[in-house]
């Protein structure tokens, strides 16, 4: 028998791929797996603007982990591999949702060998920052992987070391890696993304970090700043988490904090749908101010 094609919903942070997602499984007796960085993440559902899955609607992958926690694509590869299996063994149909193109990318094109992380490695260019600045390892991967160098910020330290940790275990350059993407997909899947004019993109994200404060973020964040609370360097990076520790400690005020965030979040959409075009093959959905997400979903199974 024919494998049915998973189909994944992928959009810009704000576009509403979370309720669209929702409708469409409900849609299918499906269940959604939740492809995203931050949103695995227990605590934080507010700061990580978290789906709140309906009763019917069965979500996976959010959650689950603590905020101590590291997590990775080649950890969603698998992860999602698990849930789709067990999805599917249900007999319900696994609609991948989120915005972490990268997670999706990966989980489309695999990995020749996944790289763990290298702790002690890591420690070495943690002391060689603090001695020497940020710039030195970004002038490092300058010299052994000058393409991926260019497409990161030199302060970006997150992917900037795990480029190097890619170099150091394969003595290959990370951008390599992203060549090899170019082959078929190891799975059946269809990939369907939102897209919304930017002004209305922004004006959902504006709103959006209003309703965040609303709903109590800075009392979520506080609750961080607790003895014992231990955040991963991937939590430590969630959009916005800066910005509220500095309202917390008096250097901004609310709104302040609100114009950064809604700042911040716009441009991070923009790099986001630069990423999204950068797919092999994706069925663009456009979405209307005015359209419900019920009729959006409509549109997505009619294509699909």
């Amino acid at each position: 028998m024919e494998r049915v094609p998973v189909p994944c919903l992928i959009g810009p942070t704000g576009s509403g791929k979370t309720d669209v997602g929702i409708h469409a499984a409900r849609q299918t007796e499906g269940e959604v797996i939740c492809c995203d960085a931050y949103t695995v993440y227990r605590g934080i559902p507010i700061l990580t603007a978290a789906p709140t899955p309906p009763s019917d609607v069965r979500h996976h992958l959010v959650g689950i982990l603590e905020l101590y926690d590291t997590y990775d694509a080649a950890r969603f590869l698998v992860d999602a591999d698990h849930a789709i299996g067990e999805i599917e063994g249900r007999g319900h149909r696994p609609w991948i949702v989120g915005g972490t193109a990268l997670y999706l990318r990966c989980w489309l094109k695999g990995f020749g060998s996944p790289v763990p992380r290298d702790e002690a490695y890591r420690a070495a260019l943690k002391a060689r920052v603090e001695a020497e600045g940020r710039q030195i390892l970004h002038e490092d991967l300058s010299a052994q992987d000058p393409a991926r160098a260019e497409a990161l910020h030199p302060h970006d330290l997150r992917r900037v070391v795990r480029a190097l940790e890619i170099i150091k275990a394969t003595g290959k350059p990370a951008s390599a890696q992203r060549v090899e993407w170019a082959g078929p997909d190891r799975v059946q899947a269809k990939v369907f993304a939102l897209r919304r004019s930017m002004d209305d993109l922004d004006e959902r994200i504006n709103q959006r970090t209003e309703l965040m404060f609303d709903a109590g973020l800075l009392e979520e964040v506080r609750a961080l700043e607790e003895p014992g609370v231990t955040l991963s360097p991937e939590v430590s990076q969630t959009l916005g988490l800066k910005d509220v520790r500095a309202v917390l400690s008096g250097e901004l005020s609310e709104a302040e904090a609100k114009a950064t965030i809604q700042q911040r979040t716009r441009r991070f959409a923009r790099k986001q749908m630069t990423f999204f075009r950068g797919f092999d093959a994706i069925t663009w959905i456009d979405v209307a101010p005015d359209d419900e997400p019920e009729a959006v979903a409509a549109r997505i199974l009619e294509a699909l």
